[in-house]
């Protein structure tokens, strides 16, 4: 594992390099709004919101495995398929990553494919649930999460190239001790991840960008939040080159949620 110092350094090169190059995104709208009861919701690339009917179908699809961890199952659609990503304890309290493929809406599913095996925590099922996009103009799935891998604690994405049969190495999107959500969207040659910032003291959302269909992520927004109050629960969207971005705000903690959205296009 890399000394702390040395993840440290990494971090604030990081942020350094990002101060001095230009903005990767022209925001264009931003806006707060109060937050109503339904905290499951998606987000469009307009930045308009939806309930999210993924979440309600988690409650009512076949488990694709026996052994998911509660509340962790995620959905996403792509033209006639359901993908799925869940967490798996395993009998020493650290949980496998995996993920299947439905053809018939979640009634029968394919063997589960290993997203990432390397978790090094003991906390079996506390942990947060996963977030997954499939992207049916490229027939890529992208999932992300927060795990304490071997090298250390951090945020975390990997993706299939063939439908979800098989997933590559998983790379790292930031290192940190705070392991919070993360979302994912995907167009094309276009992701984009939200997520909560495993490094503030405060709660952060940052934003990751990949224009490479996730193979590099080539620029980081940190902080991407405001600096009053907390912000947490990202919400991303991407169509083209439209990005949006959303999050839970609150100016302290006992104060009502708000959610903001910026909603802006890559450079």
């Amino acid at each position: 594992m890399p000394p702390p110092r040395y993840r440290a350094l990494a971090l604030a090169l990081l942020v350094l390099a990002s101060a001095c190059a230009s903005p990767p995104v022209d925001w264009t709208t931003s806006r707060s709004t109060p937050l109503g009861s339904d905290s499951a919701r998606v987000l469009a690339p307009d930045g308009t919101l939806h309930p999210d009917s993924m979440l309600a179908l988690a409650a009512t699809v076949t488990p694709p495995a026996s052994g998911i961890c509660p509340g962790s199952l995620r959905l996403s659609r792509a033209g006639g398929s359901l993908y799925a990503a869940w967490w798996t304890p395993r009998a020493d309290s650290s949980a496998n990553l995996l993920s299947s493929r439905s053809l018939d809406g979640g009634r029968h599913w394919s063997a589960p494919a290993a997203v990432d095996t390397s978790d090094q925590g003991v906390s079996a099922c506390h942990r947060v649930a996963p977030a997954i996009a499939a992207d049916s103009s490229s027939g890529y799935v992208h999932i992300t999460y927060a795990m304490l891998a071997p090298e250390g604690p951090g945020l975390f994405f990997a993706h299939s190239m063939d439908e979800g049969v098989t997933f590559h190495t998983p790379v790292a999107i930031l290192y940190g001790d705070r392991l919070g959500r993360t979302s994912v969207a995907a167009d094309g040659d276009i992701v984009v991840v939200g997520f909560e910032d495993p490094n503030s003291a405060t709660p952060r959302i940052g934003l990751a960008i990949s224009r490479t269909m996730g193979h590099i992520f080539e620029q980081r927004i940190l902080p991407l939040s405001d600096d009053v109050g907390t912000a947490t629960r990202p919400l991303t969207a991407v169509r083209g080159r439209q990005i949006a971005v959303a999050w839970e705000q609150r100016a302290a903690p006992s104060a009502p949620a708000a959610l903001d959205v910026r909603v802006g296009t890559l450079h």
